[in-house]
């Protein structure tokens, strides 16, 4: 008995195969994107205040910014674990203290507070005197407005999945220093990139 003639599949089928197969895979990427992309994360300054706040006699400042940071985790399903958290404080440009804050391990769509001194750096540095008259008038006026600037290091877990890490850069511009009255203080949101 003579076998059966095989027929090769024709180049249209083989076309049509690896196009089905190349959408479902695309359908399965674009579901995954959908159901694990992280939400963008949210940082704000919730209270600024200065501390030993005065100007040296070299032309540095002395003193540090006591800030709180309020980072809030929208995200349903994925964790943030925040590695660690550098902050600076600015002034028209101008860098005039910083700090390193250690990381922290957020749930899924919680929010954390994070109490940062931002130290000057010691007095063999000196402001531009433009900058140390500008700080002075405000100071006299009563209030002191900075930019606060952050850059964190973070990671998202999904159970016991990790992501790649993240660079997260915030800007958070005009953050009043009240030296009236300190214990008043609106919040002051900041703008997020990762």
């Amino acid at each position: 008995m003579a076998e059966p003639r095989r027929t090769r599949p024709s180049t249209f089928r083989c076309a049509a195969a690896t196009f089905l197969a190349l959408l479902v895979v695309v359908v399965i990427v674009i579901l995954l994107w959908l159901f694990l992309h992280p939400s963008k994360l949210y940082l704000s300054v919730d209270h600024a205040a200065a501390s030993g706040f005065n100007f040296t006699a070299a032309g540095g400042l002395a003193g540090a910014f006591d800030l709180t940071l309020r980072a809030f985790n929208p995200n349903e399903r994925a964790g943030v674990s925040y590695r660690w958290l550098d902050v600076g404080v600015w002034y028209n440009g101008t860098y005039l203290a910083g700090a390193h804050a250690p990381g922290f391990v957020q749930p899924p769509e919680d929010e954390t507070r994070v109490d940062v001194s931002a130290r000057a750096p010691p007095e063999a540095w000196t402001l531009p005197r433009d900058v140390q008259e500008g700080m002075k008038r405000e100071r006299t006026a009563g209030k002191l407005t900075v930019d606060v600037h952050v850059v964190a290091k973070v990671r998202f877990r999904y159970g016991v999945v990790r992501t790649r890490k993240y660079t997260v850069r915030a800007s958070c511009p005009a953050v009043a220093i009240d030296f009236a009255s300190p214990t008043s203080f609106h919040r002051v949101p900041c703008y997020v990139h990762i």
